[in-house]
């Protein structure tokens, strides 16, 4: 009995190890200084060194592996709930709204000011309907596809950027801010547009055994270099997506024309 109820638990602590991550990407950029005389003296940010850049991102991918396999074994397990699911929105707002938000607001946007602070609180207000319009559709819809950009895969677009950035610096500073300042807007429409994310991809249609190996492949050429490989990962996701999606269209209304 008490390895049930054991057992029962385990998605919502998988949910509540993400939401952590998350948070430890937030404050694995900030560093607060102590009160003096009853002072709060300010927040030190030390975004310039590649380090704590890197680790905040990598918490947020651990949060976004995480956030993939929970909903998975909650169903395994038959322990999936209607509490899960909202607790599952809520650590996600944490992990894909206010954390992305924040890094990207002090490494690039902050030299924006208000305008800075607009961006990415639209960003994560976009995450937050997005989330919101998910937990009300239906079982069937939620299986059959995702309707507007997933948070996670929103999060990793902006985050594959800032590694890639800091990385090999391609670009001047400037440039990647002025960027951010309008991407940063054309993901949160993406999540809250009518278009159709894939939700099963290729690896869906192949036999088991073979998916295993390309999943491995795929895992092991993240790994070795994980600033491409997610930046390829992620960025291949929603050209593919995309692409369809429009392709899915066209044929639609070539089929209305004849």
């Amino acid at each position: 009995m008490k390895n049930r109820r054991i057992i029962s638990l385990i998605p919502n602590l998988l949910t509540t190890l993400a939401m952590v991550l998350g948070l430890l990407s937030i404050f694995n950029i900030i560093k607060l200084f102590p009160l003096v005389d009853g002072e709060f003296l300010g927040i030190e940010t030390f975004f310039l060194t590649e380090k704590s850049i890197w680790w905040s991102c990598i918490f947020l991918y651990l949060a976004a592996f995480i956030d993939f396999i929970d909903g998975k074994i909650a169903r395994l397990l038959n322990k999936d709930s209607e509490f899960g699911a909202q607790y599952d929105s809520l650590s996600d707002l944490v992990c894909f709204g206010v954390a992305p938000s924040l890094i990207i607001y002090i490494v690039y946007l902050s030299s924006f000011n208000n305008l800075g602070i607009m961006c990415v609180i639209f960003y994560s207000v976009c995450v937050a309907l997005r989330l919101s319009r998910f937990n009300t559709l239906s079982g069937e819809e939620k299986d059959r596809t995702f309707i507007g950009l997933p948070s996670p895969m929103a999060a990793g677009l902006l985050i594959s950027l800032v590694l890639i950035d800091y990385k090999f610096s391609l670009f001047t500073h400037s440039l990647i801010s002025s960027f951010f300042l309008v991407f940063i807007p054309i993901i949160g429409l993406l999540m809250v547009s009518n278009i159709l994310f894939a939700k099963k991809t290729f690896l869906n249609k192949m036999k088991k055994f073979n998916a295993l190996i390309i999943s491995s492949i795929i895992l092991i050429a993240i790994l070795t270099h994980i600033e491409i490989g997610s930046f390829i990962l992620f960025y291949s996701y929603l050209f593919f997506s995309i692409g369809k999606h429009f392709h899915v269209k066209y044929k639609a209304s070539q089929k209305v024309t004849l």
